[in-house]
């Protein structure tokens, strides 16, 4: 034999585990069970439950609302800047032509120019701010190039 001294042989090492497998196929006989695997099937079923209820609710409660009547978009009064205009063809027999504008307050109106005549969508821009009365379809239109102008919206009579 040789004369040279072995090394003490290591202890084996650990088995690794998964989350929420825990020690399964590792053969071990210990005492401790982790959760996941004992009720495995029941988590799945709660995950994905609550999944398919947050489908169902979150859009709803996430949208925010759209003002597309004549009488809404007469009620309502802005003070702020145009951020978004664009159009939603998804439907060739409807399109809507839609504009985002952020008030001075933060909050958001999203006006929805179905019914009415595309003058005033064909005219506004996104840098330009608009000023609205309550009552009232004349928008002033605030530009960097040109004075104030003065707009209308008027919508199509059925």
């Amino acid at each position: 034999m040789s004369e040279f001294a072995r090394p003490p042989r290591r202890a084996p090492r650990k088995k690794l585990k998964m989350p929420l497998f825990g020690n399964m196929g590792s053969g071990s006989s210990e005492g401790n069970t982790d959760w996941g695997v004992k009720n495995f099937s029941t988590l799945v079923f709660v995950v994905g439950t609550l999944g398919l209820l947050a489908q169902l609710f979150l859009p709803s409660l996430w949208s925010e609302k759209v003002y597309d009547s004549e009488s809404e978009i007469k009620e309502l009064r802005l003070d702020g800047a145009l951020r978004k205009k664009y159009t939603d063809a998804s439907d060739p027999n409807e399109i809507h032509y839609l504009l985002v504008i952020k008030q001075k307050d933060g909050t958001r109106r999203k006006i929805d120019l179905f019914d009415a005549k595309t003058n005033f969508f064909d005219q506004v821009a996104v840098p330009q701010r608009l000023y609205k009365e309550t009552g009232s379809m004349d928008v002033r239109v605030t530009r960097f190039s040109k004075p104030d102008t003065l707009l209308r919206i008027e919508f199509l009579k059925n």
